[in-house]
């Protein structure tokens, strides 16, 4: 096969690729579910295929078309379905408590407290017992809700502290 044959087949699978994504309503990617790296790596895979002409054009497009349907059909059962969106994109876990770690959620994300601590230092947070709750989110970021005692002073707290002056 020439490089002008590849270029332009290259060209083509990215244009229809494109066009698949944008009509898919694809997210940004820090906000891919898991579900959407499957369906990225299956693509990825079809595409290398359709460049080097191993499956034909039309062969590609079939496929291709085939995973984004069945990804917007997931998309969409998930939006209707709560039982549906968990088993597609799992749900959000507490690994903290009251400072503590909850080691059975820690084993069932596959974290070390290692790694949970560094989840922790991302959050600027110095002391464990700041934390009230640290949640492990559906995208694996960390929120962390802090203990009332640690949360920033705010504007209302000030007027307070002058009433409570004698």
């Amino acid at each position: 096969m020439t490089l002008a044959r590849i270029a332009i087949r290259a060209l083509v699978a990215y244009i229809y690729l494109l066009t698949l994504t944008r009509t898919s309503g694809k997210r940004v990617i820090s906000e891919a579910t898991p579900f959407d790296m499957l369906v990225s790596l299956i693509i990825g895979d079809l595409i290398d295929d359709a460049l080097w002409a191993e499956v034909s054009a039309a062969k590609f497009a079939a496929a291709a078309g085939s995973i984004c349907v069945i990804d917007i059909l997931v998309t969409i059962g998930s939006r209707r379905s709560r039982w549906f969106h968990k088993l597609v994109n799992g749900h959000a876990r507490v690994l903290i408590r009251n400072g503590v770690n909850e080691r059975d959620a820690m084993r069932s994300e596959q974290l070390s407290e290692a790694d949970v601590d560094h989840l922790v230092r991302l959050k600027c947070v110095d002391d464990r017992e700041e934390i009230a709750l640290g949640v492990m989110e559906i995208d694996h970021r960390m929120s962390v809700i802090r203990a009332r005692a640690y949360e920033p002073a705010q504007r209302r707290d000030g007027k307070r502290v002058r009433e409570a002056q004698p």
